[in-house]
């Protein structure tokens, strides 16, 4: 399921996505993003073109952040919501980040599952 930008409305969903202070996404059934919003694209230091079609081991450890593609798995085979505290390490930086996350299943007009959407707001301790 993908949003066409050059829809007014569908741009200014985009543009309210993008002015978030956290990072919202959407990945396909096999874990591939489909959308990232700006806040992704910063963490990442990647485009949009960039991170589209990848998965998660492209951007984090997923030794270390195996939580992230276990929560993922929970939202498409059960097809419920979850919410949880997610430790990672983000490939780029190296940095260990804790976020606060809800993740989603995104049905299509039909009511198939098409794949999970998710909002994740970082919550790392500041020293």
């Amino acid at each position: 399921m993908s949003i066409d930008p050059t829809d007014s409305s569908a741009a200014d969903a985009l543009a309210i996505l993008d002015s978030l202070d956290a990072f919202v996404y959407s990945k396909d059934l096999d874990g591939n993003y489909v959308y990232a919003n700006r806040a992704v694209q910063s963490l990442f230091g990647a485009s949009l073109d960039g991170i589209r079609g990848h998965d998660d081991s492209q951007f984090f450890d997923l030794e270390q952040s195996n939580e992230l593609r276990v929560n993922d798995l929970k939202v498409i085979a059960d097809g419920v919501t979850v919410r949880r505290e997610e430790h990672d390490i983000v490939k780029e930086t190296g940095e260990q980040r804790v976020y606060l996350t809800t993740k989603s299943p995104m049905r299509n007009a039909s009511g198939e599952l098409v794949g999970m959407c998710g909002i994740s707001l970082d919550i790392t301790p500041r020293g």
